[in-house]
C-alpha cells in the first residue's frame, strides 16, 4: 500500500512548477532591468556627445598650455613616490582623456547602431524628443500631432526593441 504524502513535502511536479514560476519572474525582472538600462543609456547619449567634445577641447588645452597646476588629476600622478615632469603629467592626462574618448565613442557607436534598427519606424522621433531633447509626453505628442497615450505606448515599444538589440534575450519578457 502506498504511503500517504506528508503535507510539508513537495512533489516533483510542485518543484518544477515553482522553478518555472521563479524563472518567469526572473526573466521579467531581467527584461525590466534591460528596459531601464536602455532608457538610462538613451538619456546619457547627448551628455556623452558633449563629454567627447569637452574632452577633445581639454586635450588641445593641455597640448597648448600644459597640465593644469592644482588639478586633482595631476596630484594623483605625484603620489606614486616618483616625480613626473610637467610634460610627463601632460602626456599622461592626454592618454587618460584619449582612453575616455574612445570608451565614450564606443558607447555612442553602440547607441547609433541600435537607433538604426528603428529609423524607419513612424514613431522613431519619439526617442529624439523624449531622451535627447528632454520633452515630456505632452510636448512630444504636440510636436508629433498625436495623443500622449500614443507617445507612451510607442515609446515603450521602441525602447523594448532597442533593449533587445543592446541586451539580447535578457530584454525579452
Amino acid at each position: 500500500m502506498a504511503k500517504p504524502k506528508a503535507d510539508n513535502k513537495m512533489t516533483v511536479e510542485d518543484m518544477i512548477n515553482k522553478a518555472v514560476a521563479a524563472q518567469r519572474i526572473s526573466g521579467e525582472r531581467q527584461a525590466q532591468d534591460a528596459y531601464k538600462a536602455t532608457e538610462n543609456r538613451l538619456y546619457a547619449y547627448p551628455v556623452i556627445l558633449l563629454k567627447i567634445t569637452n574632452d577633445r577641447e581639454r586635450i588641445e588645452e593641455i597640448k597648448l598650455y600644459g597640465a593644469p597646476g592644482g588639478s586633482r588629476s595631476v596630484v594623483r600622478y605625484q603620489r606614486s613616490g616618483m616625480r613626473l615632469s610637467a610634460d610627463e603629467i601632460a602626456e599622461t592626462l592626454v592618454q587618460d582623456l584619449t582612453a575616455d574618448i574612445a570608451a565614450s565613442e564606443h558607447e555612442v557607436g553602440t547607441i547609433n547602431k541600435a537607433l538604426e534598427i528603428i529609423k524607419n519606424d513612424p514613431y522613431a522621433d519619439i526617442i529624439n524628443y523624449r531622451y535627447f531633447e528632454g520633452k515630456n509626453d505632452d510636448e512630444t505628442a504636440e510636436v508629433m500631432s498625436c495623443d500622449p497615450s500614443t507617445v507612451r505606448r510607442n515609446k515603450s515599444r521602441i525602447v523594448r526593441r532597442l533593449a533587445i538589440f543592446l541586451y539580447g534575450t535578457a530584454a525579452v519578457a
